[in-house]
């Protein structure tokens, strides 16, 4: 796929065991609560909105990892578009680090059950093709890492004891990261993929599904989080949510020329107001045999990008509504890469309703602040975007519906709630439920060109 969002590929893996006395078949679910800071998500998203509009910065959810015997704590970004975890390690005087001062940094020789990965290792030829640094057998596994299209770290492998709550999963393949090219990570220590790679959190812990709610910039009660189930798939005791009835589509397994590791979806259409938008041609969104378009989902993008003829096809419709009210684009007719409108005719206008059509008539339907935000100068944009290489659905869409990818099941399944609470899970007999503090955060990147 086309795009500058580069991602290592990585030879199979045989996924990691676990011991049955850590991890019994009984389903378990680890829970991160987020406090509130959406504020952040709302000025990442201003960023995108002005600079050009294939440029900008990144939003993301950051929440707590503890590592290694006795436990440090390092904060990660959570990446369902990338495979290795990995996190600043080490003090390195000579090691190039643009992240901020004082960033928590990974200490390896604090840790009883850390393990470097050395060349000879299966763990370091399977894992990761091509060059690893190797001279000898004895040196350490290294690797590179690209992420959000112009940034990079890179380290060697290690593996080490990660603890969530009082429950152990040794031996988690990890990376120890040297070199980090990118100075605005909002103080988090690194990444945790949870793509469908070999590396990922999903792969070496063998998660079931996973659950995050993204709380909407309107909702002052809501409440962000990230959890996770070992197991059958165990469902939220959200507490005090009003909840709408819940929609699901298949997650499409990657084609011979697409990612591997991405969640794809296959979307269909478009609605206004309750009617399906006939002017997006048949197959727009669909993948080509070149391995571009198709749509796949992000949390660390705060807009959403679609493919150019679906996104032109909205643009028009949205256009031609606003001016049935008397209301004008104020950007140029030539910049067909942004919609914006003043936003105090904007917030007396009948704005119409979007909504996504997926494959088996499920249906997203978006409120207003998925979709259009209030950016400096007096202006609310649409926060939707052009691509010519495929699409990508972003935070400020999915916010304000739990998302929970089925792993199992191969569904995506996606919920509004409101007045979100989430209690502590259930726990009947032989079931563990964990709760950990988490921070939603964003990252206001230096512009990035996506597609």
């Amino acid at each position: 796929m086309a795009v500058s969002l580069i991602f290592l590929l990585l030879l199979p893996l045989a996924q990691a065991t676990v011991s049955s006395a850590v991890i019994p078949a009984n389903p378990k679910t680890i829970k991160f609560m987020a406090k509130d800071v959406r504020a952040f998500i709302k000025e990442s998203a201003k960023y995108y909105m002005e600079q050009n509009a294939q440029q900008g910065g990144s939003g993301a959810l950051v929440f707590d990892l503890s590592v290694g015997t006795s436990p440090q704590t390092l904060p990660v970004v959570m990446d369902i578009t990338s495979e290795l975890v990995w996190a600043q390690c080490v003090p390195c005087p000579t090691c190039t680090r643009l992240t901020a001062p004082g960033t928590p940094t990974f200490l390896p020789n604090n840790s009883d059950s850390v393990d470097r990965v050395h060349c000879a290792s299966k763990t370091c030829g399977r894992m990761i093709p091509g060059d690893h640094g190797c001279d000898h057998d004895s040196d350490l596994c290294r690797y590179a890492e690209d992420f959000y299209g112009a940034a990079n770290t890179s380290g060697f492998l290690i593996t080490d004891t990660f603890s969530f709550g009082t429950t152990p999963v040794p031996d988690v393949v990890f990376g120890c990261s040297l070199d980090v090219m990118e100075p605005d990570l909002a103080g988090a220590s690194g990444f945790a993929g949870f793509s469908r790679g070999a590396l990922s959190l999903v792969s070496q812990l063998d998660i079931s599904s996973f659950t995050y709610f993204i709380a909407p910039l309107d909702d002052p009660a809501g409440e962000s989080f990230v959890s996770w189930s070992w197991g059958a798939d165990d469902d939220l005791d959200i507490a005090g949510a009003q909840m709408s009835r819940e929609g699901s589509t298949p997650l499409q397994a990657a084609t011979e020329n697409q990612n591997p590791d991405l969640y794809y979806v296959k979307l269909t259409g478009v609605m206004v107001d309750g009617q399906l938008l006939t002017s997006i041609p048949a197959g727009t969104f669909n993948v080509q045999a070149d391995g571009s378009g198709g749509v796949f989902l992000s949390t660390t993008l705060p807009v959403t990008y679609l493919e150019v003829a679906g996104y032109r096809a909205i643009r028009r419709e949205l256009v031609s509504r606003f001016r049935s009210e008397g209301m004008a684009p104020v950007n140029v007719a030539s910049d067909l890469g942004h919609l914006c409108f003043l936003t105090e005719d904007f917030t007396s206008a009948k704005v119409p309703r979007l909504a996504l059509v997926f494959d088996g008539d499920a249906a997203m339907e978006l409120k207003v602040e998925n979709y259009f935000l209030a950016v400096t100068g007096g202006q609310t944009c649409l926060t939707i975007l052009p691509s010519r290489f495929g699409s990508v659905l972003g935070v400020l869409l999915q916010a304000g519906r739990n998302m929970t990818y089925d792993i199992q099941g191969g569904q995506l399944r996606f919920q509004t709630t409101t007045a979100m609470v989430v209690a502590g899970a259930p726990a009947p007999p032989e079931r563990v439920s964990l709760m950990i503090m988490a921070t939603l955060l964003v990252l206001l990147l230096g512009p990035r060109s996506l597609f």
